[in-house]
């Protein structure tokens, strides 16, 4: 099942291709990532796809997600997705319960399918946190509660900017192995990230964002070497 799809999609700013005929699919219980260099437009599709793109931008093709066009039926196309942007955007004075409660309530998801803890508990919140203000979280579980909050929504997809910069050791492995979850309970995830590593551990396919159009990579360690890479990034491969 397709949850994902954007077909020859182009966007640019007076005039000047930021994306140019980008195809890409991300299906149920795959995890595709996308690397790239600063400024290469990474944010910029991530914005296309959320459907918050600059009125300026110039647009061509379609994104759908499970079968709405963004541009067409943006309320019906971000009901299928979860968001969890570089700094996870969780109110401080709640609690992660407070937080999540709240999010639903402006969801069109009148009835989750278990109790709120369940899913705190999946992704690995300890309970002890669960009451405390998310103000004094660190961004590894701001992160499980908005990954908690998509699960209980039942998103069909989750979108991830560069979810493992300014974690430590520790919590990028726990992050990855939610992501893992999240493949195995069948939802599509696409991941922004600069972590070649971590994208290397959890994704089925990689590509690379450079002069405005998407290439696959091989997740391969014997040909995704140190000097590849650098060519990838500056669109020499």
């Amino acid at each position: 099942m397709t949850l994902l799809s954007i077909k020859l999609f182009s966007c640019a700013f007076e005039g000047k291709k930021v994306l140019q005929s980008l195809n890409l699919t991300v299906e149920k219980g795959q995890v595709l990532s996308i690397l790239g260099s600063n400024g290469a437009g990474k944010s910029t599709l991530l914005k296309c796809i959320l459907g918050l793109t600059d009125k300026n931008a110039q647009l061509d093709g379609d994104i759908e997600i499970s079968g709405h066009s963004v541009f067409q039926q943006p309320l019906l196309a971000r009901e299928q997705l979860a968001y969890v942007p570089e700094q996870p955007a969780v109110y401080g004075h709640l609690s992660a319960l407070e937080n999540i409660r709240y999010f639903l309530s402006l969801s069109s998801t009148s009835q989750v399918s278990a109790p709120i803890e369940a899913y705190l508990k999946q992704v690995g919140l300890l309970q002890e946190a669960w009451d405390r203000p998310c103000s004094e979280y660190s961004k590894g579980m701001k992160q499980k509660v908005m990954l908690a909050l998509a699960l209980a929504k039942q998103a069909k997809l989750l979108l991830m900017d560069e979810p493992n910069s300014g974690l430590d050791p520790q919590a990028t492995d726990e992050l990855n192995q939610i992501i893992l979850q999240c493949k195995n309970n069948g939802m599509g995830v696409l991941v922004v990230t600069h972590d070649v590593l971590s994208a290397m551990s959890f994704s089925d396919q990689l590509y690379m964002l450079s002069n405005a159009q998407l290439q696959p990579i091989s997740i391969d360690q014997s040909t995704l070497t140190l000097d590849n890479l650098k060519k990838m990034y500056q669109g020499q491969a």
